[in-house]
C-alpha cells in the first residue's frame, strides 16, 4: 500500500464529485485505494474548491558535495629563554597580588530574572496543556473503562477469526449472536469481541477506530456526536483504516449470507434490502435495513467486495 496520490485517484475523486456523492464517501473510496485519510480528504476538499490537483511526483533528494574544512589555530610560540628571570618572577608576584573579579550583582540579578521566566513559562504552559486535554481525556474515560474490563475476554473471543458472525435483521443488529444497540455500542461489541488490538485517533474525522486485525473487523466510535459504525475489511488493506488480516467471519442480512465473492449482481437481487445502485462507477451500494443503513463497496473489481459497513443511526 502507498499514501501517493495517483492521476487515476483524482480521476475517481472527480467523477464521484460530478455524481454529487458524499464526501465522506468519496474519502472512504480514496482509503481503501491505500490513500491516507487525512490526505484523501485535503484532496477531495481541493477539488471542491476548484484548485489545481497534481499527482504526487517521485521526491528527488540532491546531497551538497561541498567539502568541509578544518580550521586550527595558529599556535602560540613562546621562547622561555627570551624571557629573563627578573620578569618572571615579577609576574609570579603580580598574579599572586591581583584581586580576584567578582561577578557584577546586575548580572546576579539578570539570571535570577530569566530563571524565574523561565519557571513561570513551564507551569503556564504544563497547565494549559493539562487543561486542553482534560475535555478529550473525560470524552474517552469511558469507552477506555470499558476496554480495561473486556480485556479478559480478548483471548477467548479472538481465537478463531471464522467463528464471528454479524446478522442484520429487520428488529437490529447481533454480533455472535449479542444483540448490539446505539445506546450501548462500544459496551455491546466490546463484551463480545473482547479488547481492540489497536486503537486510532483520527483528528481529522473527529472519530476513533477500534481495529481488530485477527478479525478483519473495524469499530469507528464518535469523540463527540454522529454515527456509530462496523466495517468489514475483506481485502485486509491495514493502516489507519484497515486491518491486518481480511474478514472470514460470516455475514447475514435477513438471514442470507454475503460474502467476499458475492458479485455486485448477486446483490443487487436482494429486493426486500433496498438496495440503491451507485449512480457513477464509484463501485459503493447504498441499503436501509431495519434501523442501520449498509454499504457495500466494490473498490477493485464487481466481482468481489472489499468491505461492508453498518452504520447506526
Amino acid at each position: 500500500m502507498t499514501n501517493d496520490i495517483l492521476q487515476t485517484d483524482i480521476d475517481l475523486a472527480r467523477r464521484l464529485l460530478d455524481a454529487s456523492r458524499p464526501a465522506d464517501e468519496i474519502v472512504a473510496a480514496l482509503v481503501y485505494r491505500g490513500i491516507n485519510p487525512n490526505r484523501a480528504a485535503q484532496l477531495v476538499a481541493d477539488l471542491q474548491a476548484g484548485k489545481v490537483v497534481e499527482p504526487d511526483k517521485p521526491i528527488t533528494i540532491n546531497l551538497p558535495s561541498t567539502a568541509l574544512y578544518e580550521t586550527s589555530r595558529p599556535e602560540q610560540q613562546q621562547n622561555p629563554k627570551a624571557v629573563s628571570t627578573e620578569l618572571a618572577q615579577e609576574a609570579s608576584q603580580r598574579s599572586r597580588s591581583r584581586p580576584r573579579k567578582s561577578m557584577p550583582w546586575f548580572t546576579l540579578l539578570a539570571l535570577a530574572a530569566a530563571t524565574v521566566s523561565v519557571a513561570a513559562f513551564v507551569l503556564l504552559n504544563r497547565k494549559s496543556h493539562s487543561t486542553g486535554s482534560a475535555d478529550s481525556s473525560q470524552a474517552q474515560a469511558a469507552d477506555e473503562a470499558t476496554i480495561d474490563s473486556a480485556g479478559s475476554n480478548q483471548g477467548a473471543s479472538l481465537s478463531n477469526a471464522r467463528a464471528i458472525s454479524l446478522e442484520i435483521e429487520a428488529d437490529g443488529v447481533r454480533v455472535c449472536g449479542k444483540p448490539v444497540t446505539r445506546q450501548h455500542f462500544l459496551s455491546g461489541i466490546f463484551n463480545v469481541l473482547g479488547a481492540p488490538d489497536r486503537t486510532n485517533d483520527v483528528q481529522k474525522a473527529d472519530q476513533i477506530i477500534y481495529a481488530y486485525d485477527n478479525c478483519g473487523l473495524l469499530v469507528y466510535s464518535p469523540k463527540n456526536s454522529g454515527r456509530c459504525s462496523i466495517l468489514l475489511d475483506f481485502d485486509g488493506t491495514y493502516g489507519e483504516a484497515g486491518t491486518k488480516n481480511p474478514f472470514v467471519g460470516t455475514f447475514k442480512i435477513n438471514r442470507r449470507v454475503v460474502r467476499h465473492d458475492t458479485d455486485a449482481a448477486s446483490l443487487t437481487s436482494f429486493k426486500d434490502v433496498g438496495l440503491e445502485s451507485p449512480k457513477s462507477a464509484s463501485g459503493i451500494f447504498h441499503a436501509q435495513y431495519g434501523a442501520v443503513e449498509l454499504v457495500f463497496g466494490y473498490l477493485k473489481t464487481p466481482q468481489r467486495l472489499s468491505l461492508i459497513e453498518i452504520d447506526f443511526k
